[in-house]
């Protein structure tokens, strides 16, 4: 099904796809970026806290993500595996002071016949891939196209609720009881006072085994904003047909909270194309497949558990899930 495909072909073989949903999250324009979000009022984080568990934040990830997983499940753009990349920067042995030509060690010479180092556009190729679908019953109660149109402050008023999955509700006479070994029900008696209740429910707590329970859908673990706004743009940019150079432009100030040594190295690349010089290109190219794409595969995990109701899950795909063959008209960017 190809409806809403904003598609622009440049070759037989390679296209790029506009998304029409998903844009990258400039930092100029960023609420949640670091001195932006200091601005909020320190009472207003507090309460989002105590109301939502976590920093708001943490809910405008998972929603630009499982905004992106919609948008990539109905265009049909999988998320894929490459062949991995090697890049020998310079030769060991330098250049011949009599032919000019570069002195490799006989490591490198091997590396180059095993890997075809020589082959750029052969490793960097797409070996597997996989679809995105979506477990609609885990998300019971979103419109999907409400997801597509409102901005994050519309959407949470309405829909921040169902991130909120496994929140403590109140059972009323006649309601159905799930016999199910997370779920706890107790007995209160009303007429205690709040303090002596929450004493009572913490000593319960403590009595109880809460180990091998079944796993929970919801937030896992500790999610990190600009390593996963990183991984976000760089994921949207690359589908969009957008060159390193571009990508790296956009999020340099970003990196550079990350890694001050990527940032330095990737901070000289950037100086010298701006002065038009293109010399160390396959180099700068190699150099964010280093140190790069690993966020676009971090990103790629966490979207394939989005689509399963869980977010910020970076546990590995299963192997099964990826296939080898698909048709080649298949977008795989």
């Amino acid at each position: 099904m190809e409806v809403g495909i904003s598609w622009v072909r440049t070759s037989l073989k390679q296209g790029i796809m506009k998304l029409d949903y998903n844009k990258i999250v400039s930092q100029k324009l960023d609420i949640y970026d670091d001195d932006e979000y200091k601005k909020i009022k320190e009472k207003k984080r507090r309460q989002d806290k105590e109301i939502l568990g976590r920093s708001e934040w943490v809910y405008n990830l998972w929603y630009l993500h499982l905004k992106l997983c919609l948008e990539m499940e109905e265009k049909e753009i999988p998320i894929r595996l490459r062949k991995k990349y090697s890049w020998i920067a310079k030769p060991k042995g330098g250049i011949s002071s009599i032919s000019g030509n570069p002195l490799w060690t006989k490591k490198q010479r091997e590396r180059q016949v095993s890997h075809g180092i020589q082959k750029v556009a052969d490793q960097r190729r797409v070996i597997n891939i996989h679809k995105l679908k979506i477990n609609r019953k885990s998300y019971k109660g979103i419109d999907w196209e409400d997801l597509k149109s409102l901005s994050w402050n519309q959407w949470k008023k309405r829909y921040l609720n169902v991130f909120m999955a496994g929140e403590i509700r109140k059972i009323r006479h006649g309601d159905e009881w799930k016999c199910e070994p997370q779920i706890l029900y107790l007995e209160l008696d009303l007429r205690n006072n709040e303090t002596v209740l929450v004493n009572q429910l913490k000593k319960v707590l403590k009595g109880e085994n809460r180990k091998n329970l079944p796993s929970k859908l919801g937030i896992q673990g500790q999610p990190n904003y600009h390593s996963s706004i990183l991984g976000y743009n760089l994921t949207v940019g690359m589908m969009q047909g957008e060159s390193w150079e571009k990508l790296v432009g956009d999020n340099l100030d970003r990196i550079e909270i990350l890694s001050e040594d990527t940032y330095e190295q990737l901070d000289i690349f950037m100086r010298d194309f701006m002065k038009k010089d293109y010399t160390h290109k396959d180099e700068f190219e190699g150099f964010c497949f280093s140190n790069l794409h690993r966020y676009i595969l971090d990103t790629q995990r966490v979207l394939y558990n989005v689509c399963g109701g869980r977010f910020f899950d970076k546990s590995q795909i299963p192997t099964g899930k990826w296939k080898s063959k698909w048709s080649p008209k298949l977008y795989t960017w």
